[in-house]
């Protein structure tokens, strides 16, 4: 079912509301990919009703082309992948005249992603549809580990009677999180941008190892990212509960590096609240990209696949 206006999408809040069934809910810029389909997938099969929204939020979008979405493949992909419904609105419905509330953090957004990414606005965008939507459960993928964790203090400091569910990062088998925005790459350049997430496992490693000096962990990475095509804008281990980038290792921590290409930020982290994950690794969905297959296809296939969230421009 599609539900093409927030009025729409309220009366249908309402009426699973009222038979008193739980819902689920994943919440989007839209151009939905292998990575949602899994967010929508488990939002299914936790909960009676599995809600999606789609709104390529203005305030989130950094200034450029218009953002890139089809809506009807959008609506195929969602429904293929257990949700009930699908909510899309308009910037008129969202920012009507007169729109002046945000969500404050303080500085914690700019420590989790850096003032590129639009974080803070990307909370305030989420928190807004779990307030209209009123979910059981929302889910959020740990590719946008900074964004989840936000949301789930917000949504606790605000008393929304929501729990946020994180959902593994779905990669490549060569390792590259499953992202909107790697439409912008040939195979050639996902191979390369690999060495990204190898660096990253080399620092979780390391740190399991028992090395514990941060910078000389780093150090130690930054020699087996072998880009040609693409620039480190950073790499760093940030505690997870501050965001502070991090002088000796301690649980919980983030591991994150961003690398640029085509002008685009990529981003990718390992998240790791606890020492099993230090040792074992987290627990990622892996899929198989060939040689044969094209990069467009792998982002709007619908059914028997598994994917991870995370969105262009972020």
């Amino acid at each position: 079912m599609h539900l093409a206006s927030l009025s729409a999408g309220k009366t249908f809040i309402t009426d699973v509301a009222r038979r008193g069934q739980t819902i689920g809910t994943v919440h989007t810029l839209g151009a939905l990919h292998l990575g949602h389909a899994e967010l929508i997938r488990r939002a299914a099969a936790e909960n009676d009703v599995a809600i999606v929204t789609v709104y390529p939020n203005k305030i989130q979008l950094s200034p450029g082309p218009e953002y890139e979405f089809n809506l009807e493949d959008d609506i195929a992909l969602a429904l293929g992948a257990g949700a009930s419904a699908l909510i899309s609105t308009t910037d008129a419905e969202m920012f009507p005249p007169g729109y002046r509330t945000f969500v404050s953090q303080g500085d914690y957004p700019l420590r989790a992603s850096g003032p590129h990414a639009l974080l803070k606005e990307g909370v305030t965008g989420c928190i807004r549809w779990i307030c209209f939507a009123r979910p059981t459960r929302s889910y959020f993928g740990l590719k946008d580990i900074g964004q989840a964790l936000l949301v789930k203090q917000a949504a606790a400091d605000l008393l929304l009677d929501c729990e946020i569910r994180f959902v593994p990062t779905v990669r490549y088998r060569n390792g590259v999180p499953i992202s909107s925005r790697l439409r912008h790459f040939n195979r050639s350049e996902l191979d390369e941008l690999s060495s990204l997430f190898m660096a990253l496992d080399h620092l979780r490693k390391e740190a399991a190892r028992g090395v514990s000096c941060a910078k000389s962990l780093i150090a130690s990475a930054k020699p087996l990212m072998k880009f040609r095509r693409f620039e480190l804008e950073s790499l760093r281990i940030v505690g997870a509960d501050s965001f502070e980038d991090q002088g000796q290792i301690e649980l919980p921590f983030i591991i994150s590096g961003i690398a640029v290409g085509h002008g685009l930020r990529v981003p990718d982290n390992i998240y790791v609240p606890d020492q099993d994950t230090l040792l074992d690794g987290p627990a990622d969905i892996w899929i198989d990209l060939t040689e044969s297959e094209d990069l467009m296809s792998l982002h709007t296939r619908k059914l028997g696949e598994t994917g991870c969230g995370s969105r262009i421009g972020l």
